[in-house]
């Protein structure tokens, strides 16, 4: 006679539920909660893994992975912590693209971190290089405490961003929307790092950067795409706009305009 035990090793697991579900009502599901979510859900089984890839955009924000309540500004342990969490989600959803899939977009807002950089470059490039993702929207955020960006500060951060683009240039070949915040240009030219290289630009958000106090900046990109550029709290001495053909909407904030 079998023993209990016997007939609860022998004894069928549950189906699951929610995998028995038609992928419209997962996806409505899927919508609805934040990456993190997601990219745990990818874990449970090969059909989970494929539906992320379904959605037409991925949005995929560090901000899901700070801890709540968050800081200001946010400790430095907190952003590497969350850094951890969103390339290991990053890896999840990316790393075995579903063949089939519809997405054609992605949202990444990002800390710029060089350790995860070198593990990010290559999964977006590899998304593009595969004609999945064809629009990128690229945050590089900064949640450090604004007595600690100095001018040294923003021009480390404008030097890891060329050398982020330099080292993975598949990345620039979908990058359509581009958010930086405190980065200072006074050693790279502005033109060559934001229009030259990323040549499908067509909205570009700068917060808080500069070219170097007292400086001009000037931007002269005769093949540039762009048609939407906000310049928030940036200091420039001036700014002088010689070339942009497509461009549509200009929102400065503190800039002389000639």
């Amino acid at each position: 006679m079998d023993s209990p035990m016997a007939k609860k090793a022998t004894k069928p697991e549950e189906e699951d539920r929610l995998s028995v579900l038609p992928d419209d009502v997962l996806l409505s599901i899927l919508r609805k909660v934040d990456i993190s979510t997601a990219a745990r859900t990818s874990s449970l089984s090969t059909r989970w893994r494929q539906l992320p890839w379904l959605l037409p955009e991925l949005n995929i924000d560090v901000s899901c992975f700070l801890p709540a309540p968050r800081s200001d500004p946010i400790e430095a342990n907190d952003m590497q912590e969350a850094m951890v969490a969103l390339t290991k989600a990053t890896r999840s959803l990316l790393s075995k693209p579903h063949r089939g899939s519809t997405t054609t977009r992605l949202d990444l807002v990002i800390y710029l971190i060089n350790t995860f950089l070198s593990d990010l470059g290559p999964l977006v490039g590899d998304a593009v290089d595969c004609g999945l993702l064809k629009d990128l929207d690229l945050t590089i955020h900064d949640g450090t405490d604004a007595l600690d960006r100095n001018e040294e500060y923003m021009l480390q951060r404008a030097q890891d961003i060329y050398g982020f683009f330099t080292a993975y240039p598949s990345v620039l070949h979908c990058l359509t929307k581009l958010s930086l915040y405190n980065v200072c240009f006074s050693e790279l030219d502005i033109n060559r790092v934001l229009f030259d290289s990323c040549k499908e630009l067509k909205h570009l958000f700068l917060i808080y950067c500069d070219t170097g106090r007292h400086t001009l900046c000037k931007i002269d990109a005769p093949n540039s795409k762009l048609s939407v550029l906000e310049i928030h709290f940036c200091r420039f001495e001036m700014l002088e706009l010689v070339c942009l053909p497509k461009l549509e909407k200009l929102t400065c904030f503190g800039c002389n305009l000639k």
